[in-house]
């Protein structure tokens, strides 16, 4: 269970151990914590959250990389909206995983992964495998890693002829 809040109140109860209050505004997540035995001892794992990409800076993204697909002569826009993305992906160095699997689970990869990139096709025991570098994509990067996203993207439209001043 992952619980998102505020740290309220901490004080030392008559034990001598740290108490800890949390302010926990989900409703689903109240109920997770409602739910919880007070005679069981539970692990918690206490990470600052980070605010994730904004929906700004996502449409951003998006219109530049279709400005880049119609610079580089694209008439199919959509297909190659999607190779540029995944090249910005790789350029801005974006976390990714590599991941064997048969030629025909590429559809359930695709449906996983935000990008995939065929790297090497080799055979083991008989059997041919695709070996993929699989993009976590944007939707995972924080406001910091998505500014860095993005300017990596202006340098690609800059590469290929685009006015990047009416992106300021």
């Amino acid at each position: 269970m992952k619980v998102i809040g505020k740290v309220n109140k901490r004080a030392i109860n008559e034990d001598g151990n740290l108490e800890l209050t949390i302010e926990v505004n989900n409703l689903f997540q109240q109920e997770q914590v409602k739910s919880l035995d007070k005679t069981k001892e539970y692990r918690f794992e206490i990470d600052e959250v980070k605010q994730a990409r904004t929906i700004y800076q996502n449409n951003l993204m998006w219109k530049i990389i279709h400005d880049i697909a119609i610079a580089r002569g694209s008439d199919r826009a959509s297909e190659d909206d999607w190779s540029i993305y995944l090249e910005a992906l790789e350029r801005t160095g974006a976390k990714f995983e590599y991941i064997a699997v048969l030629p025909q689970a590429e559809n359930i990869l695709k449906e996983q992964f935000r990008a995939i990139k065929l790297m090497n096709t080799f055979e083991h025991k008989g059997k041919t495998f695709n070996q993929y570098k699989v993009y976590y994509g944007s939707s995972k990067l924080n406001t910091k890693e998505m500014s860095l996203m993005i300017e990596t993207i202006k340098d690609m439209a800059v590469e290929s002829g685009v006015d990047v001043s009416i992106y300021e």
